[in-house]
């Protein structure tokens, strides 16, 4: 476990009470305090962020972190759960993540398979939920920290996977609260 990795995570974004309005006071509330979470890990000696970039806090949080690279040294890992991710986000929402994913350090996808038998590549069969379960395993695999935003009463923290495993393995977790 490594406590200069840290994930961003959290809640479906259709759970949040904003959805999609990014101007609404709760959503730039929500936003400062994961710029403000960000920031005081990065003062911790957190350098490495990974994030899905799912619709709504991952890919905030992904921006911020690009947004951070320019002036200082941290990095931002993108774990790709499958190749077309973005396929159904709004078309705003797909440049932003494409945005992202050039300007990251590394992009890690799930999606494709290595045979080292046959020193191979292949795209995975695998269902977008086992893919996802892929990355985050993968993420919490190289991690020892997670920034998790939903403290929403109608969604529970503990249903999302990665919440779990990281209470599991002992994870330092920072709670954005989204509302």
């Amino acid at each position: 476990m490594n406590k200069n990795r840290c994930i961003i995570s959290g809640v479906d974004v259709f759970d949040l009470p904003f959805k999609f309005n990014e101007d609404s006071k709760d959503c730039q509330a929500v936003k400062q305090r994961l710029a403000s979470t960000i920031a005081q890990l990065h003062g911790e000696g957190v350098d490495e962020f990974y994030t899905d970039c799912s619709y709504g806090f991952p890919l905030w949080g992904g921006e911020m972190v690009v947004g951070l690279m320019k002036y200082n040294d941290i990095m931002l890992y993108v774990v790709c759960p499958y190749e077309n991710q973005a396929y159904e986000y709004a078309s705003d929402w797909q440049d932003r993540f494409y945005k992202v994913h050039e300007h990251s350090t590394d992009v890690i996808p799930m999606y494709i398979e290595y045979d080292e038998v046959e020193d191979t590549r292949q795209f995975s069969d695998e269902s977008e939920e086992t893919l996802y379960k892929k990355a985050a395993d993968y993420m919490l695999g190289d991690c020892g920290r997670l920034i998790f935003c939903g403290d929403n009463p109608d969604v529970k923290k503990e249903d999302y996977y990665i919440y779990r495993r990281a209470v599991e393995l002992k994870y330092d977790i920072k709670t954005v609260q989204s509302n």
